[in-house]
């Protein structure tokens, strides 16, 4: 083994830069085996350990990070996984795991995931752990794709959900009560007069989508209303162009609804222009609540009434949770992160919300003179 890997080193460019895998190959064990020893994680034996230090030694490779590490300067190096285009939410997640890394000295990278493709996920978060990523921060529906494969997916390190709809199986997670937030919306459509309330759903695989859904029915429930599957309609992403195809599914059926809850702002937003462009006034012909208030939620006309949680807050708190666990982590490998923090929520009120129009006003703009 010594004599191939000398071969191998010989052969070499001059200026050649040695990399891990250069390293795994000489050492004849896996790339992540020489991130563990590089990382100075447990879960690797004392014997490996010093075979691989050898040839680490041989091939003459100091990664800046092991650079780092021998210095003393040990900085967690966390990996923010996001799904798709960035929306405001994900904005708001990366603005605060921005923050809590100037504040706790941590190191973040930022990596789109393709969440319909199952083996380029795995092979990113392979990717990312062997590069030396001690953690993750995992939005939705990420999340609950790796909770859901704990077992075969290949990440060993520590792990927080962020904004899950629900506690996710081996895996911690900073959220809000979201069932909770969407009953309370739609009760307070329902005590403005409200009965006939649609609702525009998230994406069925975000588990937040399925927890306003479940808030929504309940609050009908509660007040003598039978949910009526003639009033939901699900939007393919939570993405403008996708609401507005299902605000137009949603508006075109009859009986009317005279309230739409949708399931985040921007699907709310969509609700309005697809209002707007059947000639009905928000809130007069149709009252429009949303989910977030991310910054679109004032941006429209009228503003809307909607959730208020604070993401950027709630990746902070993730945050904080995360790097506490990798430290514990890197001492004790059998340790999992597994709490389920759940953050405060308010109610925000804007101008979408009215009573339900009186019969045979409709509340329509009147036609140009």
């Amino acid at each position: 083994m010594n004599e191939a890997a000398g071969k191998r080193t010989r052969r070499r460019r001059p200026g050649h830069r040695v990399t891990v895998r250069d390293v795994a190959e000489a050492a004849g064990v896996s790339m992540m085996t020489v991130s563990n020893v590089i990382h100075d994680r447990a879960n690797v034996s004392e014997q490996l350990r010093l075979h691989v230090r050898r040839k680490i030694e041989e091939l003459n490779y100091v990664p800046n990070r092991a650079a780092q590490e021998l210095a003393g300067l040990v900085r967690p190096h966390v990996g923010l996984l996001y799904p798709g285009v960035i929306n405001p939410f994900i904005a708001a997640v990366i603005v605060g795991a921005m923050k809590a890394a100037a504040r706790l000295h941590v190191d973040v990278s930022v990596q789109l995931a393709q969440i319909d493709d199952r083996k380029d996920l795995k092979a990113t978060l392979k990717r990312m752990e062997t590069a030396g990523i001690d953690g993750f921060l995992l939005p939705s529906p990420i999340a609950e794709f790796v909770a859901g494969h704990r077992g075969k997916l290949p990440i060993s390190v520590p792990a927080v959900a962020l904004a899950p709809g629900h506690p996710l199986p081996g895996i911690a997670a900073v959220r809000c009560d979201e069932r909770q937030a969407a009953r309370d919306l739609v009760s307070l459509l329902i005590a403005a007069g409200h009965r006939r309330i649609g609702h525009i759903a998230g994406p069925d695989q975000q588990s937040g989508s399925a927890a306003r859904l479940q808030g929504y029915e309940a609050a009908l429930r509660e007040h003598g209303l039978a949910p009526d599957d003639a009033c939901v309609v699900r939007s393919a992403a939570f993405r403008f162009q996708s609401g507005l195809a299902a605000a137009e599914e949603l508006l075109s059926r009859r009986p009317a609804v005279t309230a739409v809850f949708a399931a985040n702002d921007t699907l709310a937003a969509a609700v309005v222009a697809a209002a707007q462009r059947r000639g009905m006034q928000v809130p007069a012909a149709l009252s429009v609540v949303g989910y977030d208030d991310s910054p679109v939620a004032e941006q429209v006309w009228p503003g809307l009434t909607t959730v208020h949680q604070d993401a950027e807050a709630m990746t902070e708190r993730a945050m904080e949770i995360l790097v506490a666990g990798i430290r514990a982590w890197r001492k004790d490998p059998s340790v999992r992160l597994s709490s389920d923090t759940v953050l405060p929520y308010r109610i925000v009120t804007r101008a979408s919300v009215a009573p339900p129009p009186r019969a045979g006003t409709g509340g329509r703009v009147p036609p140009a003179a």
